[in-house]
């Protein structure tokens, strides 16, 4: 993300831009001065060339705007979507995946989550975690077993995230194989067949930029993961304090271990509510 020093205001990006126009148009007229030795031909000649660049220029960069937009529009339709698939019950999100691949590969939708794709019959699957998780062995084992329940032929699993190395060799050693969908490759059908409005990218970017609750920094600091984190710590600055004393070090020591008993407390009290 870039910061605001960054970038230039709009000023200093107004006057770049004069610059290079007349950089350009004074290159335009120098280039057919050199051809004719004629400056006020060459003058008339280098300013319609200089408007037939500039025209092109916009052009190019309406079009570069358009596809940019394009692009923004699907990849925040599908996050949307992904987001909103993480929270549906594990029917309808199946069933709304096997939607999506009937729209993107023109296969018949069949009761359920099946779909009839190549006069095969598919069960379509999908594991739903949370953003930095995969999705193991035990969700291509679940889909396979669903698919022989069934009667399907081939079995299509979907992830709103990743597949760890151990689900990919899962899917690739049964037989027939089980069909994996990444999360990026779903975000990226999803944004194709349902772009994000106006509305939704100004919500989806007023979330994203929301800073962190109080509760949700405390959550995070005071995590049960985190007290062994803060007792190590704890461990082995008291080491380096009595090597080498610093009053320092002590007060850092002191202060991890004052967090792992926050974590303790909080932990506790969280199990006995």
């Amino acid at each position: 993300m870039m910061s605001p020093f960054d970038t230039k205001n709009r000023f200093a990006a107004a006057l770049d831009r004069f610059a290079l126009s007349a950089l350009a148009l004074l290159a335009c007229i120098a280039y057919f001065d050199f051809l004719w030795h004629s400056a006020a031909a060459s003058a008339l000649a280098g300013t319609a060339l200089f408007a037939l660049l500039i025209l092109g220029a916009l052009q190019l960069e309406r079009r570069t705007l358009k596809q940019r937009e394009k692009t923004l529009r699907e990849r925040v339709g599908g996050m949307i979507a992904i987001e909103e698939l993480i929270l549906m019950p594990a029917s309808r999100a199946a069933e709304a995946v096997c939607a999506l691949l009937c729209a993107a590969l023109g296969a018949q939708a069949l009761e359920g989550s099946a779909m009839r794709y190549e006069g095969e019959i598919w069960l379509v699957r999908c594991a739903q975690c949370m953003q930095g998780s995969r999705a193991s062995e035990s969700d291509v084992l679940s889909a396979h077993r669903a698919r022989i329940e069934a009667g399907a032929q081939k079995c299509a699993l979907a992830s709103t995230a990743g597949f760890s190395p151990a689900a990919v060799r899962a899917a690739e050693w049964l037989d027939p194989p089980v069909r994996l969908i990444t999360g990026r490759q779903l975000s990226a059908l999803f944004g194709r067949q349902h772009p994000a409005a106006d509305e939704e990218i100004a919500s989806h970017m007023s979330r994203r930029k929301k800073p962190f609750t109080r509760d949700r920094i405390l959550a995070l600091a005071l995590s049960p993961a985190k007290q062994k984190r803060y007792l190590l710590c704890a461990f082995l600055l008291l080491v380096f304090y009595l090597t080498s004393p610093s009053y320092p070090v002590l007060g850092a020591c002191l202060l991890s271990f004052l967090l792992a008993l926050a974590c303790s407390r909080k932990n506790r009290r969280s199990f006995r509510l």
